[in-house]
């Protein structure tokens, strides 16, 4: 590939990267990314970076990305002096030929060192995987938080207990509810492949089973106990997984039948009866 294309691809696997922590492990946000001073114009810590830079790549060439028209495949020998060079002018990075790791370094003389993750367009979901099941009801107004408050005691102990492997084709379901009159519930939808806005090191989930659902408002108001309310919303979530029944084809041969069962089942353990 030319430099332009280079370049191009080089920003695209850094927002495709893990950085790593003080142990070379995935950081789990940015606070935890190691940082590593190397030092600008004279103060240039050459041999150090040369150093890193040979023990962290294996392959005798790197990438060297500095700009659309100054990137391009370069002997590993020669690049602690190219950055030494440039580093006071604007950041630069470098990438192995097999495109799995990747090192940042930025104006301020520092520099981080990750792993290039591949995310593709969609996967398979593999054999004997468990299904993650996640209930939301995080949208709320002043009439229905208190709703929410008292549900999402037991969200975790309700996806624990979903956490199998039902068959199908299914890696993710995700059942809302809607807590806001103004927000009408969305039917039933499978997607290959949704952005993770909130994970820093997982960007995307495969295989996504997302729909949500919304009460009776006018029933919510009357209902006074913490197990009235309980036993009310699980029902309605019991009830709306009916469309897992109607879409197993759809979903390869997913086992709606043993996972209805199965929040049955962890209802009743929570001490919530619901009518089938």
């Amino acid at each position: 590939m030319d430099s332009k294309q280079l370049f191009r691809a080089y920003h695209s696997k850094y927002f495709l990267s893990n950085w790593l922590n003080e142990d070379g492990e995935d950081a789990q946000n940015d606070g935890e990314v190691k940082w590593v001073y190397c030092g600008l114009n004279e103060d240039f810590k050459s041999e150090m970076v040369n150093q890193l830079i040979n023990s962290y790549f294996s392959e005798d060439e790197v990438y060297l990305c500095i700009s659309p028209n100054n990137s391009s495949l370069v002997s590993k020998s020669i690049v602690a002096n190219e950055i030494g060079k440039i580093l006071h002018k604007k950041e630069l990075g470098i990438m192995d030929k097999s495109f799995t790791k990747i090192m940042m370094f930025n104006q301020y003389g520092t520099f981080k060192s990750g792993l290039i993750r591949d995310f593709p367009k969609n996967r398979t979901r593999s054999v004997g995987e468990p299904l993650k099941v996640e209930f939301h009801a995080n949208i709320v107004d002043k009439n229905t938080a208190k709703v929410s408050d008292i549900i999402r005691k037991h969200f975790d102990d309700i996806e624990k207990s979903l956490n199998k492997d039902y068959g199908g084709n299914m890696e993710h379901l995700w059942i809302d509810l809607e807590l806001v009159k103004s927000r009408k519930p969305f039917p039933f939808r499978f997607q290959k492949r949704v952005d993770i806005s909130t994970s820093f090191t997982e960007l995307y989930s495969y295989n996504v089973g997302h729909y949500s659902i919304e009460p009776d408002y006018e029933k919510l108001k009357s209902l006074l106990s913490e197990e009235e309310i309980c036993t009310y919303i699980f029902e309605l979530w019991y009830e709306s997984t009916q469309i897992l029944v109607d879409m197993q084809k759809k979903l390869d041969g997913f086992d709606a039948t043993h996972f209805r069962l199965d929040f049955l089942n962890v209802c009743e353990k929570l001490g919530f009866l619901l009518k089938t």
